[in-house]
Parts: C-alpha cells; sequence; structure tokens
C-alpha cells in the first residue's frame, strides 16, 4: 500500500510543482530555438520571443525579453563579447594546443621517407667501403630517425590525450582541427 502512495506522489504531485520557464524564437533561417536562459537570446530576435512554461500545453503571446544590462564601454573602447570557455580556455587555446601538435608531427613525418631513404644509403656505403666514418654516420642517422619515430609516438600520446580533454569539456569540433 505504502508503495502506492509514493507510487502516485512521484508520478502527480512531483511533476506539478515543477515549473520552468522556455524562451522559443525563429531565426532568419527559419529554425526554431529554444532556451532556458533569456541572456543567451541574441538581441536581434528579442522581439520575436514566445515564452512558454511547463505547465503550458500552448505558446503564450509574444513576450519581449529583458535580460540584465551591462555597463556601456568608455567611447572609442570596441565592445568585447564575454568569451565561451571550456575547461578553463578559450577558442584560441584549444586551436593553438591542436595545431601545435598536428605541425610538429607533420613536420617529422615528412621529413620521416627522406631520412629512412639516406639510412639505406648510408647502409650500402658501410657495407662496400667498410669505412669508419660511413659507419659513423650510419649509426648516427639510424639514431636520428628513432629519436624521431619515438617523438612521433609521444605526439600521438599527446594529441590523443588532449582530444580526450576536448571531448570532457566539450569543445566543439571545429576548434579541434
Amino acid at each position: 500500500m505504502k508503495f502506492l502512495a509514493w507510487f502516485w506522489i512521484i508520478i502527480f504531485i512531483i511533476p506539478a510543482s515543477v515549473h520552468a520557464t522556455v524562451y522559443e524564437w525563429k531565426d532568419d533561417q527559419g529554425v526554431v530555438n529554444f532556451t532556458d536562459n533569456p541572456d543567451k537570446i541574441p538581441a536581434k530576435y528579442k522581439k520575436r520571443v514566445k515564452k512558454r512554461s511547463s505547465t503550458d500545453t500552448e505558446t503564450t503571446e509574444s513576450v519581449p525579453v529583458t535580460t540584465r544590462q551591462t555597463t556601456p564601454p568608455a567611447e572609442g573602447q570596441p565592445v568585447k563579447e564575454k568569451e565561451i570557455l571550456y575547461g578553463g580556455h578559450n577558442e584560441d587555446w584549444w586551436r593553438s594546443a591542436f595545431g601545435k601538435i598536428r605541425e610538429e608531427l607533420k613536420s617529422i613525418q615528412d621529413k620521416l621517407p627522406e631520412k629512412k631513404q639516406d639510412l639505406e644509403v648510408a647502409r650500402r656505403k658501410m657495407a662496400i667501403y667498410q669505412y669508419p666514418q660511413y659507419r659513423q654516420a650510419y649509426y648516427e642517422l639510424k639514431s636520428e630517425i628513432e629519436k624521431d619515430e619515438a617523438r612521433i609516438g609521444e605526439l600521438n600520446k599527446q594529441l590523443e590525450s588532449l582530444d580526450k580533454d576536448a571531448s570532457r569539456d566539450a569543445v566543439p569540433f571545429d576548434w579541434r582541427k
């Protein structure tokens, strides 16, 4: 019996007590937009906003929405929009972080085939002539290639880690390019 009482409370009383206001507007392309925060409504659409309540079944009349006022900038000062931060960083930071890693990775990967060809030439010279300077050049080049391959592995791990962080912080995909 107690179960039925709780069931009816959960089904009918709790949802009836929840009240939320949703704002709806249609943009220039005809797309219907919704938000529960009037500050997120673009200024040019504020006159077209329809206010909805979670208890309403139909849209209420168009209601002009007011948002909190910010002090205007001093004369001659550019108007700054509030930056959106993901994980404490703005768009420029995310683009730069991904860009630096990818740039270094591409640079190393582009040079690697040429170094491997040079290594093969050095190996042939070392085998044919057997001079110490050819052996030394071969081993130096081989060591350099191994370092490059290790660095590629590190950069791939950094890129993967940064991508995980970006996913966790819901960074837009176009910022990750």
